[in-house]
């Protein structure tokens, strides 16, 4: 735990020398804690340029590769297929203007609860367009890993200001430097810099600590500026992705914990923090026109996993997934883009996961609450943690899936804090050790550590490579999730199989996809972009074993399950065209058991029924049966002459 002492020791620059030369200005740090006033003086980094430098050289190292890559994923969102990021400077204002989907879907939609304003990624990417041109995914990728750099040397600046280096101690040994060395190296962030689209939760930690840094600036400095800038910089991470709000709270905790400031000055430190919030709020509203519930439900399970829960299975999933984070922390192992249902499984009460997780929360929780005066070191780590999970925990607001390693982008600071606080300061008071000194207990198992996940980083980014890449390493590790299964076989179908040109070729991969597809529907028998992918394999099946019957029967099944999804009635429109020509019988029974007895007759649709009705009529083969059903849908659609054309007809027969 740190402790203010009567007569700190003065702080350490890079060399472990005394921090000289430089001018400290009489201000509420230096009364408190002169410490961490000496260590935010001027010319930090003539001093401490190495560390900084090697913690840059270490993100390059590990995700280097990812300047190779292509676009991925959600790349197609908020990049190339985005309309307004694709007009570069001119789409500037319609970026802020809208909620961060409008480019791609050109209308509201309501998908996810709360909506997406983040607008301020999709900048830097128009940005980029205006200046690279429309296909630039390599220099993407470089921005992403330089921003990923500043990160982890922010927070070492940060953090040696806090945890100011001990007398003898060595900046390769700090809290400071050990926390910034686990961050860049923990493998839970490699989605967020290896696909570009993370880029928002990049900026957003880099507003929060940016805010962080300049309060501490102003509490040192009585400057004006940087009370100014602790706003400005909050707003934009917030503009980046909206967990950035949290903050809000733990700037004030940081305050408190580490500076012990008289309560006014912290409130006057807050309150350009608390104006970028409100005026964010305000900002968000006017684009996305309502707070967080837009009024509409969500019936798909892909975008609210819970649908299917009772809430008390929804709190104890919740609650798993939350030890599930605290898991990955210390084994990041294995790793996953794809959390949907089911790999994290429905669970109840009776769950012990769901049991010990919530007993761990509310464990600390009480004990950091009941010991906070103390101002102990875990409960500041525990209360970062919490704070800036809540947001993404779905307790509040449901994020559209179970969890995601992005999610504990932010939160994993305080684990980094944590383990360096550790291993620098309290280790070596168990083992009699001087602190921020290296020794060989820790160093070892520091060293391990950070070799352990260093090297699952590495191992992992070639996996975000390409959409093959990046579903195979899916499927690995989430068997169970209908997404995974899903998007292996839309990755296999659209890379794969279709450039194949004969019968014989295509055959192999016949095999491969209806049996993941069948698989994802196992899962999920409502899944629209499976049910898309199973009409496309069940039509790659009829044309290897020419079994009209079966395809018939896939495709009714597949319009029972989504009669009015656009991609499905496209394809079908499409295909029946290719088996008009087929067995007569066959075909017009199946127009009429779609057409008639399901659209017109089932769901009460004349249009759509006699749009399928008129495959068949257009066939020109006669049939009395089809005419009596046309008739009476064009009468049902009021068009008396058509219905009395084809009674004649049908009375012909």
């Amino acid at each position: 735990m740190a402790k203010n002492k009567s007569n700190p020791k003065p702080a350490k620059n890079a060399s472990g020398k005394p921090l000289s030369g430089t001018k400290t200005p009489v201000n509420i740090l230096k009364k408190v804690n002169p410490n961490l006033t000496k260590t935010f003086a001027s010319g930090f980094w003539r001093t401490h340029w190495l560390p900084a430098l090697l913690l840059m050289g270490l993100s390059f190292a590990l995700y280097a590769a990812s300047i190779s890559f292509g676009y991925l994923l959600d790349d197609q969102m908020v990049i190339w297929e985005n309309q307004y990021v694709m007009k570069g400077f001119a789409g500037l204002r319609e970026i802020f203007a809208y909620d961060s989907f409008m480019g791609y879907f050109k209308e509201q939609k309501f998908l996810l609860e709360g909506g997406r304003y983040r607008p301020l990624s999709l900048a830097t990417f128009a940005i980029e367009t205006g200046v690279f041109g429309k296909d630039h995914p390599g220099i993407s990728h470089f921005i992403n890993i330089v921003l990923y750099g500043l990160n982890g040397i922010l927070l070492y600046r940060i953090l040696l200001g806090l945890f100011p280096i001990q007398e003898g101690g060595r900046w390769y040994f700090s809290v400071a430097f050990i926390a910034a060395v686990l961050f860049i190296v923990h493998p839970v962030h490699t989605e967020c810099v290896a696909n570009i689209k993370g880029r928002d939760e990049i900026l957003a930690l880099l507003g929060g600590l940016a805010a962080l840094y300049a309060t501490l600036k102003y509490l040192d400095t009585d400057r004006a500026k940087w009370l100014l800038l602790s706003g400005v910089s909050l707003f934009l991470g917030m503009l980046s992705k909206e967990n950035a709000l949290t903050f809000l709270v733990v700037i004030p905790l940081t305050v408190w914990f580490f500076a012990r400031i008289p309560s006014g000055q912290l409130a006057k430190a807050s309150w350009p923090l608390i104006a970028a919030v409100l005026i964010f709020i305000l900002v968000r509203y006017k684009a996305m026109g309502y707070m967080v519930n837009h009024g509409k439900s969500m019936t798909d399970l892909m975008n609210n996993p819970f649908i299917e829960m009772t809430s008390g299975e929804r709190l104890a999933t919740i609650f798993m997934t939350l030890g599930w984070y605290i898991k990955l922390l210390f084994i990041p192992h294995p790793l996953t883009h794809d959390y949907y249902p089911y790999h994290v499984p429905k669970v109840g009460w009776t769950d012990w996961r769901a049991i010990v997780s919530f007993l761990l929360y509310a464990g600390l929780g009480v004990w950091s609450l009941l010991n906070l005066r103390k101002r102990p070191i875990l409960a500041y780590a525990f209360l970062f943690w919490v704070i800036t999970l809540s947001i993404v925990s779905n307790l509040f607001v449901s994020v559209g899936t179970f969890m995601n390693e992005r999610f504990i982008y932010m939160p994993s600071v305080a684990f980094c804090i944590l383990l360096g606080w550790f291993f620098a300061r309290k280790l070596p008071q168990l083992i009699q050790e001087a602190p921020d000194t290296p020794n060989f207990a820790g160093g070892g198992v520091l060293v391990l550590m950070a070799a352990f996940f260093g090297v699952l980083s590495f191992l992992r980014v070639p996996d975000w490579k390409d959409e093959p890449s990046l579903n195979s390493a899916a499927l690995r590790v989430s068997p169970n999730s209908a997404r995974s299964h899903c998007f292996y076989v839309t990755s296999i179908y659209k890379n794969t199989y279709l450039p194949l040109k004969t019968k014989e070729e295509k055959a192999r991969w016949v095999d491969t996809m209806e049996y993941h597809i069948n698989k994802s529907l196992k899962i999920y028998p409502d899944y629209g972009s499976a049910l898309i992918m199973k009409a496309a394999i069940s039509a790659a099946r009829f044309e290897q074993d020419n079994q009209v019957d079966k395809l018939y029967h896939d495709f009714e099944g597949i319009i029972e399950k989504v009669p009015y999804n656009t991609n499905v009635r496209t394809f079908l429109d499409q295909y029946l065209v290719y088996l008009s020509s087929s067995n007569p019988e066959k075909y017009l029974a199946f127009c009429y058991r779609i057409g008639y007895e399901h659209y017109f007759k089932k769901l009460k649709d004349a249009k759509t029924g006699l749009h399928f009705m008129e495959f068949a009529l257009k066939r020109q083969w006669e049939d009395k049966r089809t005419y009596e059903s046309a008739a009476e849908i064009y009468q049902a659609l009021g068009d008396s002459v058509q219905a009395a054309a084809m009674r004649a007809r049908a009375a012909a027969q």
